[in-house]
């Protein structure tokens, strides 16, 4: 009798406690973030918010940057502006870098690339930093923890003469 018992409370349990409506939040926002701002550790002592430095060579060419949509996919193309920060920046446009400032996500898609052309300025010694911002668009905001990344162009030294 004491199995018939316990067998019919548990079946009752499960019974009610399955039919319970689950509301869970559910965000439908939209935000872009450099993947190298996700997994990369912060460079010690910048600003909030705080961004990672990637160390590249002046003879790399190119360098993209990964860029991702957190949130629904979106149906047509998304193009998104990004910008150099002056503060933070010591390389000089054209010279040392170039960027078009904007990147299109493809439509049904959840990334793309910032691209990033470094020229090769030859055996000059020294770095140079180029500080980089997402600033979005009119739909899609920048993610305020992930939206900046830094590149070091570093320059071997002169041969000794």
């Amino acid at each position: 009798m004491k199995k018939i018992l316990a067998l019919l409370s548990f079946t009752l349990v499960l019974a009610f406690s399955s039919c319970i409506e689950q509301n869970y939040p559910t965000w439908t926002g939209a935000v872009v973030e450099f993947q190298d701002a996700v997994v990369r550790s912060p460079l010690a002592g910048t600003s909030n918010p705080a961004y990672p430095r990637i160390t590249v060579a002046n003879t790399v060419g190119t360098v993209n940057l990964q860029v991702n949509l957190v949130g629904a996919q979106r149906a047509a193309d998304e193009t998104i502006n990004f910008t150099v920060v002056p503060d933070g920046t010591t390389a000089v446009p054209g010279t040392d870098f170039s960027v078009s400032g904007t990147l299109v996500i493809p439509a049904n898609s959840s990334t793309a690339n910032a691209v990033v052309t470094i020229p090769n300025t030859g055996a000059i010694g020294g770095s140079v930093d180029l500080l980089l911002e997402l600033t979005g668009n009119e739909q899609i905001a920048p993610s305020e923890n992930y939206k900046r990344v830094q590149i070091r162009i570093t320059r071997p030294a002169a041969p000794d003469a």
